[in-house]
């Protein structure tokens, strides 16, 4: 972990799964004009494929409308979602497939280092938040037509989950180190992550590199979001400008998010 990072308490917001990785709501957090995140509006997880039966009937009582899943076709075929069929939820999946794969040969490259590694991580989140533009879109859209509860995901629910959970509740008015506590309480399954990378995505791959090699690429650290706000920032002056300029969620849009969520 980052040396200069400290990590969040994650209270009462996780979803407890058997077979579910990191699941949590976003709401609780207070915006700077005296208002708070509705709790029970938008969960955050990483990918459903190894949900229990008692884990739908946890899900089922959360009474989702919508589950996004941003992963990429490769991913969602390899890992399907195991979800309940007794139960109407609307799925949203984009047809695409991800770029930033080639991290994983990188990290196979000789001389190829854990500094290496985190530079890679913040050169993918200067990319995120335009490779994932149309994910990011429809999850705000969907929020502001009132399309909740809602739940957003990816494989492990930290780098693409991440910034689109980063960007609503920049959205909302919640303050900046919230926002990042929000994305650092991740860090609290890096262990789960270490296996996921092993067990799920890349194991061929991975198996003869030195896991303090390749694990930066599993953790949620601060200068990750950080970079990536910063390249937002310098392109289009402000989260929102960035909402606005290239997701089409102008300051209409934002009010609408804000009365669907804030009380």
């Amino acid at each position: 972990m980052d040396e200069t990072q400290k990590l969040p308490d994650p209270s009462s917001r996780f979803v407890e799964l058997a077979g579910g990785y990191n699941f949590r709501d976003i709401g609780g957090y207070e915006t700077t004009d005296g208002r708070r995140v509705t709790d029970g509006k938008v969960f955050r997880s990483g990918n459903l494929a190894r949900l229990t039966d008692a884990d739908h009937a946890v899900i089922a009582r959360l009474g989702l409308k919508v589950i996004l899943d941003l992963r990429s076709n490769y991913e969602r075929r390899r890992r399907p979602s195991r979800l309940a069929t007794d139960i109407e939820i609307e799925l949203w999946a984009r047809d695409h497939e991800m770029s930033s794969g080639d991290l994983i040969a990188s990290m196979a490259s000789p001389g190829f280092t854990a500094a290496d590694a985190r530079e890679k991580m913040r050169e993918i989140y200067r990319e995120l938040p335009y490779e994932q533009a149309e994910s990011f879109r429809e999850f705000l859209l969907r929020i502001a037509a009132g399309d909740v509860p809602l739940l957003v995901h990816c494989a492990a629910g930290k780098d693409r989950t991440g910034l689109a959970a980063a960007v609503l509740l920049e959205l909302l008015g919640v303050p900046r180190e919230q926002v990042v506590d929000d994305y650092l309480l991740t860090e609290h399954f890096f262990e789960r992550s270490l296996n996921l990378a092993l067990t799920d995505f890349h194991s061929p791959a991975l198996a003869d590199v030195d896991p303090a090699v390749w694990s930066p690429m599993m953790r949620a650290e601060r200068g990750y979001l950080e970079t990536g706000f910063a390249e937002l920032e310098a392109k289009h002056g402000s989260v929102a400008g960035y909402a606005a300029e290239v997701l089409g969620v102008d300051a209409g849009v934002v009010e609408e998010l804000r009365r669907v969520l804030l009380v």
